[in-house]
């Protein structure tokens, strides 16, 4: 940008023109003559300011030259039916969209340039059988009386679908300009969007509902618009997500910007209590910790800090602490921080689009120590922005089996429609009067997992 500038004024400057003094304008000299070579390099210098200028990013949602292949998306938008978000990149030509559902069906995308309706729309409709296997991903035109025809010239190219532990996934590109759909970037457009009914229709375009369908106005595709857990101005305490741990009352809640992200941290402890995140796994090595602590009443005496977690237990500061806007107070047993912090530092990336693994721990005392095992805990793949992620899942209770395993049984797997009661081994309470019971077979503990989380961000938190 200062280069932009510098050759900018730099340009103007040189090329006045060449005449605009008093000397006459017929007159040759060596001194014209080096202004002419200076101004052709200074055309050399200003062109290269605009290639590097190229290497940018156009808009939050743009990029310069071909579509990003490692299945980058960069900008988000989360709906409020049956978990369906979309994601997207663009660039001068083409647009990628990725459309995910917490749903068994297809799920379908569409764009109404005149009102908020189905009415007429182009969508493209996507589903898939054994676990993307057979994919159907094709563009349609909607039109009154829930009728939906499939274009027969198509626009769509690279297209991919999964469907598995029931999430359906589908991807596609399309040029903006088509001749069935034109997509300005920097116009607002209606988009819509839908799912399947489930049955034997679910993964072919049918009438989907009431409850399986919505849409928003004057979306505009080249910037991002806010995430759940996002505001455009500056930080405050008004925190707009939240996520409640098993782990003596820990809760944390945050708030989010354009460049920095708010965290409040609260415990019934009186002592230290400390949140991190480790992009690899849901593990103390190698994460970046926030541990904080402060005296009884209203705090003076603060510490919070930033430190790296590593194997074996050691924790050390970081040299560069990004924290800013601290606070904490410890009430009786009760333990509340607050501190914001830049997304990106050159320790840690948060990011408010991909996932995280997020762990947290509370502490006898106000000095970083050993917390022991039942006073810590982590949740995989929380998204900051949009404030889903799985269940916490704390250590199962139950007896253990005779290979050790607390949830795992040897043999067939009760059946809950006849077993009266069933036999389950492991159960957890949650803080939102759900309880869940489980016991699971080695082969399927996986699916497991992922239907409790599907469960969780299902819900309205």
């Amino acid at each position: 940008q200062i280069l932009h500038v510098f050759c900018g004024l730099w340009f103007v400057r040189l090329f006045r023109p060449i005449c605009a003094d008093s000397a006459p304008k017929f007159k040759i000299s060596s001194e014209i003559g080096h202004n002419m070579l200076t101004r052709f390099l200074s055309l050399i210098l200003f062109a290269v300011a605009l290639t590097l200028g190229q290497s940018q990013n156009v808009s939050d949602c743009v990029v310069v030259g071909a579509l990003p292949t490692d299945g980058t998306f960069r900008c988000f938008f989360v709906t409020d039916t049956n978990g369906i978000a979309f994601s997207w990149v663009a660039n001068s030509t083409d647009i990628r969209f990725e459309v995910l559902g917490q749903v068994e069906s297809y799920v379908a995308l569409g764009f109404n340039q005149e009102r908020l309706a189905m009415d007429p729309a182009i969508a493209m409709i996507g589903s898939c059988l054994d676990g993307g296997a057979n994919t159907m991903i094709a563009d349609f035109q909607l039109a009154a009386g829930r009728v939906v025809t499939q274009l027969a010239e198509q626009a769509l190219v690279d297209i991919q679908c999964q469907q598995m532990n029931g999430i359906t996934t589908i991807q596609f590109d399309r040029p903006l300009i088509s001749p069935n759909l034109t997509l300005n970037l920097t116009e607002p457009v209606n988009v819509i969007w839908a799912n399947g009914n489930g049955g034997d229709d679910a993964d072919v375009p049918a009438n989907h509902g009431s409850a399986n369908r919505g849409g928003t106005a004057n979306l505009t595709l080249a910037t991002a618009p806010l995430l759940p857990c996002q505001v455009a101005g500056p930080l405050s305490d008004n925190f707009l997500c939240s996520f409640n741990t098993s782990t003596n009352g820990l809760t944390f809640q945050w708030v989010a910007n354009a460049t920095d992200i708010r965290f409040e941290v609260s415990a019934l402890v009186d002592g230290y209590v400390a949140i991190g995140f480790n992009e690899e796994a849901v593990l103390m090595d190698p994460a970046i910790s926030v541990i904080g602590s402060c005296a009884e009443g209203v705090a003076i005496d603060i510490d919070i800090r930033e430190f790296s977690l590593a194997a074996g237990r050691v924790v050390t500061p970081l040299v560069n602490q990004t924290l800013f806007d601290l606070a904490c107070v410890q009430v009786g047993q009760n333990t509340t921080i607050r501190f914001s912090r830049p997304l990106i530092t050159n320790d840690s990336q948060l990011s408010l689009t991909a996932p995280i693994n997020v762990i947290w721990a509370t502490g006898p005392g106000d000095a970083p120590a050993f917390h022991g095992n039942q006073n810590r805990l982590g949740t995989p793949l929380l998204n900051l922005g949009t404030g889903m992620g799985p269940a916490v899942t704390p250590a199962p209770t139950g007896v253990p089996t005779p290979v050790g395993q607390v949830c795992i049984v040897e043999g067939p797997l009760e059946d809950i429609a006849t077993a009266e009661p069933a036999n389950y081994l492991c159960n957890f309470d949650t803080t939102i009067g759900i309880s869940l019971e489980w016991s699971s077979k080695i082969q399927t503990i996986q699916a497991c997992e992922i239907i409790l989380k599907r469960l969780y961000v299902s819900k309205d938190p």
